[in-house]
């Protein structure tokens, strides 16, 4: 079958799952196009998935990669023009939606003057609120309206099927794959083996050789609660922060530093060359990751391929994982986590399980799964 499948040309977490995916759909015999959309560039969207002539159309989706219009009328004129199209969602909450906050916004103004100029204000917004509804609920109605399939790939997204489509037909749940990490070596399996490579990595990083490693991989996000982490990170362990700061969150790098310095804190390093994160999470021991309102998490995929055991926070989104990873609820756990997991009885069983999710879960079997749904 040939496919193409639409996604970022910029770089993000999209962009690596996508062609992962293309990867995987290849290894099963089709024939793949990778059609890359610059952020928030309609007329590239449009352009692009005009010259579509695969029989099937996989869109992957994630808010401020489209302008949800413009995707809607992509998405129109493929199936019009007899295209199968699968909207795969990674992310998809009423919070998400700049109509969504101008409602709120709307109802809760403040009253201010004479009780005549109040009521016209009222007036206003209640038009303000309508049409800013309409418009929102209809954006919804568009992005659920033309695709043959929507893919969930997190419970919190699943939850919220029904703001796009009341019919279970079309909704289909594929659990996040686990996404090999690039420019790394796989693990192998034999201890000795793994440990040697640890330690050539730790050389070419600059890592203690003889230190427990852990490592907060990934764009820097606040609902990461990278802080909180460095607050629960034992004094003998080195804490690595590898990740590059997300335009949709700017100024928390800054805020992160201002902590170290302003706590003496000397056992964080951060790294914030993008390409540099693979080999640090591969340098590491373990994986920490403290999210909170998560939705699928593909440094959690990248985590359960390099088969290191993990801490995860007690968010839904890691479900999936379970048994890969010590789950935590508040900062007293998570510190409790990070001494227990530093024992071998711990470490392994945790490790183990990973290795048996990353069959479970490989890219080539949740690639067929999106094929069989159609």
């Amino acid at each position: 079958m040939r496919v193409t499948i639409v996604s970022s040309k910029e770089r993000c977490g999209i962009q690596t799952y996508s062609a992962t995916l293309a990867a995987a759909l290849r290894e099963l015999g089709h024939t793949v196009d990778l059609v890359g959309i610059g952020w928030w560039d309609s007329r590239a969207l449009l352009r692009e998935t005009a010259r579509i002539g695969s029989p099937v159309v996989i869109v992957e989706h994630e808010f401020a990669l489209y302008r949800n219009a413009a995707l809607a009328f992509a998405i129109a004129r493929l199936r019009l023009s007899g295209r199968r199209v699968i909207l795969s969602m990674h992310e998809l909450d009423p919070d998400k939606f700049w109509n969504y906050h101008k409602v709120v916004a709307a109802l809760h103004f403040r009253l201010r003057g004479s009780p005549l100029g109040d009521l016209g204000r009222v007036l206003a917004a209640v038009a303000e609120a309508a049409q800013r509804m309409l418009r929102y609920r209809l954006t919804l109605w568009l992005l659920g309206a033309f695709p043959e399939r929507i893919v969930f790939h997190s419970p919190r997204s699943l939850a919220n099927a029904g703001l796009v489509t009341g019919d279970p037909r079309k909704i289909v749940m594929i659990p996040h794959f686990v996404e090999p990490l690039p420019g790394v070596a796989a693990p192998t399996g034999d201890e000795e083996a793994d440990a040697r490579t640890r330690r050539e990595l730790r050389a070419r990083l600059g890592l203690p050789a003889d230190r427990f490693i852990f490592v907060s991989p990934g764009f820097l996000f606040r609902r990461k609660r990278l802080l909180e982490v460095i607050e629960a990170t034992p004094g003998d362990a080195l804490l690595v922060i590898a990740g590059t700061e997300s335009p949709h969150d700017a100024g928390h790098l800054d805020e992160i530093r201002e902590y170290l310095s302003e706590h003496h804190v000397a056992n964080v390093r951060i790294d914030t060359d993008y390409d540099a994160m693979p080999a640090h999470l591969m340098a590491a021991d373990a994986v920490v990751l403290f999210y909170r309102e998560g939705f699928q998490s593909g440094i959690a995929a990248h985590a359960i391929w390099a088969e290191k055991p993990c801490i995860f926070s007690d968010d839904p989104s890691f479900d999936v994982y379970e048994g890969a990873g010590l789950r935590v609820r508040d900062v007293t756990h998570l510190r409790g986590a990070m001494i227990g997991v530093q024992q071998p009885e711990v470490a392994q069983p945790l490790r183990r399980r990973a290795r048996d999710l990353r069959r479970e879960l490989s890219p080539a079997a949740m690639a067929a799964r999106y094929l069989e749904a159609l």
